[in-house]
């Protein structure tokens, strides 16, 4: 990163924390669908075993792999922390 972008971050910064910045100008993006499916098998999981890891109910993993329901908003931002850094979410909820 260069020195003008790191200086402009830190502008960035300063104006989020004053409140100076809409609200839109730093929102996650989530996405609108996740493989809810793929997700669970390139950790390796069972459905059973991913669902116990992750505080997920049953019940519903299977409904969203089987595209009976969808996940929340809420739920696919979980998901795709969940794919990005498994480990860490396991930690974090083990303790």
């Amino acid at each position: 990163m260069s020195g003008s972008r790191i200086i402009e971050s830190m502008k960035e910064a300063v104006a989020i924390a004053r409140g100076e910045m809409p609200d839109d100008a730093y929102q996650a993006h989530i996405p609108s669908q996740v493989d809810v499916k793929a997700i669970r098998q390139g950790l390796g999981l069972s459905q059973a075993s991913f669902a116990a890891r992750f505080g997920l109910s049953l019940h519903t993993l299977r409904n969203w792999e089987q595209g009976k329901r969808q996940p929340d908003p809420a739920a696919r931002a979980y998901l795709k922390v969940i794919e990005k850094a498994p480990d860490t979410v396991y930690e974090a909820l083990a303790e």
